[in-house]
């Protein structure tokens, strides 16, 4: 990670495609994001004590954005330069805090998930990799993200796949799907009427999806649509009952 990854950004007050935030907040949320899991893990701050708007929330990705949004109202700081300083201090402090704590151990988090260290690190680092693609946009800067990066998220995201699963949505939807990262691992997700459980391949699907792991992660944060990368080729699918295609992308809630 360079040490300052944007500190020749001048474009604080644009948004990326896609977002409602500033380069200036987006890099602001990833210092945030840092420092907030690092307090979870010191025991120094409390998960449970969000602002109303989040607890009230119906889903984790709504409680997330509500979490988000909290703590960039209590963290003023949009000096691009600033913040780029403040960056790697905060990844190195979140990881000598982490190295103090169980693999195994599961901390409460703003979503109202509970995540392994493991599982903190693999999220920490999408909202890294996604949000620095997101700035170097903003700026109209070359960025992409490495297979072996996205591998890592996307193991974390696995992990936490079933939490964020869209109840209404879901709800009486029996299917088996499985997702083929080229390149590394195939899982297969299987939903029954709201509830979800993801597995190793093996078993017969539904309905299948495959690409790089760096398109379904652009995909699973909104930046880009799964049917866009069918129509140019850089996304696979297929299976028995291709209808299903439909309702995959209304699996997850939007943020």
């Amino acid at each position: 990670m360079a040490r300052r990854p944007w500190a020749g950004c001048q474009t604080r007050s644009r948004s990326s495609p896609g977002l409602t935030w500033s380069a200036a907040e987006t890099a602001a949320h990833l210092v945030t994001a840092l420092d907030n899991y690092r307090e979870l893990l010191l025991g120094t701050a409390d998960a449970v004590a969000v602002p109303v708007d989040a607890s009230s929330a119906e889903t984790a990705a709504l409680r997330s954005a509500a979490y988000n949004a909290a703590q960039l109202t209590q963290f003023s700081e949009r000096d691009p330069v600033r913040l780029a300083d403040l960056l790697v201090p905060s990844a190195e402090a979140f990881l000598d805090a982490a190295g103090d704590r169980q693999d195994s151990e599961r901390i409460l988090t703003g979503t109202g998930i509970s995540m392994t260290v493991p599982t903190m690190k693999a999220a920490l680092l999408g909202e890294q990799v996604v949000h620095r693609l997101d700035i170097a946009r903003a700026g109209k800067m070359a960025g992409q993200i490495s297979r072996t990066d996205a591998l890592l998220v996307l193991g974390g995201i696995m992990v936490m796949l079933a939490d964020y699963l869209d109840l209404q949505r879901t709800a009486g939807l029996h299917a088996a799907y499985e997702l083929r990262f080229r390149g590394g691992p195939w899982y297969r997700l299987q939903v029954n009427d709201g509830t979800a459980t993801v597995t190793g391949p093996g078993r017969p699907v539904d309905w299948w999806v495959a690409a790089d792991p760096a398109i379904f992660l652009l995909i699973g944060y909104g930046r880009v649509s799964r049917r866009s990368q069918i129509v140019r080729g850089r996304m696979m699918a297929g299976g028995r009952k291709p209808w299903l295609a439909v309702t995959a992308e209304r699996l997850l809630p939007g943020p």
